[in-house]
């Protein structure tokens, strides 16, 4: 057989595996594997992200919230620059699409603290696009999560604002889930550390529309998929409504009652009190 009777489908094939071949050898793809193998451990902070790095991000967001969500409505932004010490965040969980909400909120650089599964998304795709961007990895497995506690204590205690989910989970019912104690730690501990307060801001997202609590007895990863691929049915805007900052010490010195007390100041900020009942019911 002749080179010319080679059919140009071998010839494609034999394309790509060379392609394939040298990006497996070459040395970017060696640094890129590197990258997302740290940004993809708990507690590994990258880099504070670079101006573009945020004008990027916002942009990524906005066309998400665009194309998911509709129209944002914030009330209550100046919040976030009122506090006189370092801040956390805390928003609750109600939509995969907090994760594109919260960057256009924050308007500027922020940290923020993402469960390992966005990291490790589509082979460590996800990585590669969050963690140039704040994004730092938390385990949530019991008992593994401290690394991601120190990451966070040293983002406050370095002057850089935090923005953390105390569900920790999205629960796309609407509902609020199990508050985790963790934001009321790390505030406390960066406190004790500067020797001054630092400032917890709640944070509350309302939808115009859940998928009700059908969605739940899905695996995270289908309702995760099903809400992106059916968007057009829940697509009815974002209303993001900003408390005031609270110093650490006004809490209770209690770390169960303080997550409480950060559970209802979210819960009061909500935009639509008669949706109340049906965001407070327990999971």
């Amino acid at each position: 057989m002749s080179l010319e009777q080679i059919p140009a489908i071998a010839w494609l094939l034999l394309a790509a595996i060379a392609v394939f071949s040298i990006w497996r050898l070459s040395p970017v793809r060696q640094r890129v594997r590197q990258y997302i193998d740290k940004v993809q451990t708990c507690g590994y902070l990258a880099p504070p992200p670079t101006p573009q790095a945020v004008r990027r991000l916002r942009r990524m967001a906005k066309a998400l919230i665009f194309i998911q969500v509709g129209k944002i409505k914030v009330i209550g932004r100046e919040n976030l620059e009122s506090a006189p010490g370092p801040i956390v965040v805390t928003p609750n969980h109600p939509h995969w699409a907090d994760t594109a909400a919260l960057p256009i909120l924050m308007n500027g650089p922020a940290r923020y603290m993402a469960a390992r599964g966005v990291f490790t998304f589509a082979g460590g795709l996800g990585g590669l696009l969050v963690g140039p961007v704040g994004a730092f990895c938390a385990d949530l497995t019991r008992g593994k999560g401290g690394p991601a506690k120190d990451a966070a204590v040293q983002v406050l205690t370095s002057g850089q604002r935090l923005v953390m989910f105390p569900e920790g989970w999205a629960y796309l019912d609407g509902k609020l889930g199990p508050f985790k104690k963790g934001a009321i730690r790390i505030a406390r501990e960066a406190s004790e550390r500067l020797q001054k307060p630092t400032y917890v801001v709640p944070v509350n997202l309302r939808y115009g529309k859940y998928p009700g609590t059908w969605i739940t007895k899905l695996p995270p990863p289908i309702e995760y998929f099903l809400v992106f691929m059916l968007f057009f049915l829940f697509r009815r805007g974002l209303t993001m409504v900003v408390g005031k900052p609270v110093a650490i010490d006004q809490f209770s010195s209690d770390d169960a009652e303080a997550t409480e007390q950060l559970k209802k100041m979210i819960v009061a900020l909500d935009p639509a009190p008669e949706k109340v009942a049906y965001q407070v019911g327990s999971h």
